[in-house]
């Protein structure tokens, strides 16, 4: 498989993530703002990209562009979306709401106003994860108890990978607001502590940003959290 987005973790890093928790080999083309904007870039790309956007996914033939699509996609050949319609609606439900809050961040991070803005984001965000964690308690018994995994006991998602990020992502954001969820910070933690996982976050292959560098946050290595 041929992975194709620019050289941030971006909208799209929860992919990257399910490659490395696997361990599956794939090619992962890092586009440059630069290479995409240029003569060339777009000659080449306008080929791949029927809507005009990254990222995309090339398989035996196939071409896909939307990261949703991509994501269900590769989770499923990955083994990491379920074996029922339960199961994959459960990781649908738990992806699809973490990537509501990676989207409130990407927003954020590109908005002119971000200064002011800021404090604002952190007030909805600590919302959002005091309803995330009492959903976390409320469908503990559906995992049997499983302190860490969202989805399916014992095993590492979809869900996780985009949960995971989403969550990550608010560590240098709004210092100390995932601290006041520590049951939310455990599963974040265990994930990013996975085989597969671990090595990949802590390597060069990781682009160490959330967002280029014209963004008002995220766009230098400082800003976005680095495992050590």
């Amino acid at each position: 498989m041929k992975f194709t987005y620019f050289q941030v973790r971006g909208r799209a890093e929860p992919i990257r993530l399910m490659f490395a928790l696997t361990g599956a080999e794939y090619e992962d083309d890092g586009v440059t703002f630069e290479r995409w904007m240029g003569p060339e870039g777009k000659a080449k790309y306008s080929q791949l990209t029927p809507f005009g956007q990254l990222p995309t996914l090339e398989d035996d033939g196939l071409t896909l562009c939307q990261t949703g699509a991509i994501s269900r996609y590769v989770a499923g050949k990955l083994g990491l979306y379920g074996e029922t319609p339960a199961e994959r609606a459960r990781i649908d439900e738990v992806a699809e709401t973490a990537f509501e809050i990676i989207q409130g961040t990407i927003r954020l991070i590109w908005n002119p106003q971000f200064a002011d803005k800021r404090a604002e984001h952190r007030e909805t965000t600590s919302k959002q994860l005091t309803a995330l964690s009492a959903y976390f308690q409320r469908t503990r018994p559906a995992t049997e108890g499983d302190p860490v995994h969202w989805a399916i006991p014992g095993t590492f998602t979809m869900a996780d990978a985009y949960m995971a990020f989403a969550l990550e992502n608010l560590i240098k954001l709004h210092p100390g607001l995932l601290s006041e969820f520590p049951e939310l910070e455990k599963a974040m933690t265990a994930f990013f502590a996975a085989d597969g996982v671990r090595e990949y976050v802590r390597s060069e292959r990781r682009c160490p940003t959330l967002g280029p560098p014209m963004v008002q946050f995220g766009g230098k290595p400082e800003e976005s959290h680095t495992w050590t």
